[in-house]
């Protein structure tokens, strides 16, 4: 289990529309932990606790933590033969399945919302966006590409949700931009070996 920060809490601010949560890294050289805060940046709500990638690395891969209620509200599993990622989230496990053969959409049954959701790219980059199965926009997240620390900012459409919601759309929102990050990893590693192979093949045989 992780312990949050000792930080006095002080009440959350009111919402009328949107709701911005923002997400830092702990360490420059390190995502293996991280923060997320409300609107204000200094009122933490979650903390992320992340293993490194890998075959043999220790699982579930990701704990994410009430900063409040010290305790767990989500874990997140990858499996590496298989597209499939494995959430709990309040002890309920959910499959969070590609939407389809081609895309790199997730979509998981929502126990929140009573309803099929799905994370997907919003655009070109980094940047995504969770919709319901009207196709009405949920929670929206925009990555910060050239920053140090942080890791990008969450919006929820709906200032009013909290609770075991705001947990879900958290829990599910890091499974999906973890994803997105071993995608980059994997596609430059292989372009990387790529180069290599080329580049030793190069010379002349004549």
């Amino acid at each position: 289990m992780l312990t949050p920060r000792s930080r006095s809490p002080s009440p959350a601010p009111a919402y009328s529309t949107s709701r911005i949560l923002h997400i830092y890294n702990d360490s420059k050289l390190s995502d293996r932990h991280a923060t997320i805060t409300d609107a204000d940046k200094s009122h933490p709500l979650y903390t992320l606790d992340q293993n490194s990638a890998g075959l043999f690395s220790k699982k579930p891969h990701m704990r994410i933590s009430s900063s409040q209620a010290s305790t767990i509200i989500g874990a997140v599993t990858f499996h590496s033969m298989s597209r499939r990622v494995d959430l709990e989230i309040h002890g309920h496990e959910v499959a969070f399945e590609p939407a389809g053969t081609l895309t790199t959409s997730y979509e998981y049954a929502s126990l929140a919302f009573g309803d099929s959701l799905k994370w997907k790219r919003d655009g070109w980059g980094s940047n995504l966006v969770l919709v319901n199965s009207k196709k009405e926009w949920i929670a929206r997240f925009d990555a910060a590409s050239f920053a140090l620390k942080k890791v990008g900012k969450l919006e929820i459409g709906n200032g009013g949700i909290a609770g075991v919601a705001l947990d879900e759309i958290v829990v599910t929102g890091l499974a999906m931009v973890e994803l997105e990050n071993r995608k980059r990893t994997h596609s430059s590693a292989g372009a990387a070996a790529a180069g290599a192979s080329a580049g030793a093949g190069g010379g002349c045989s004549c």
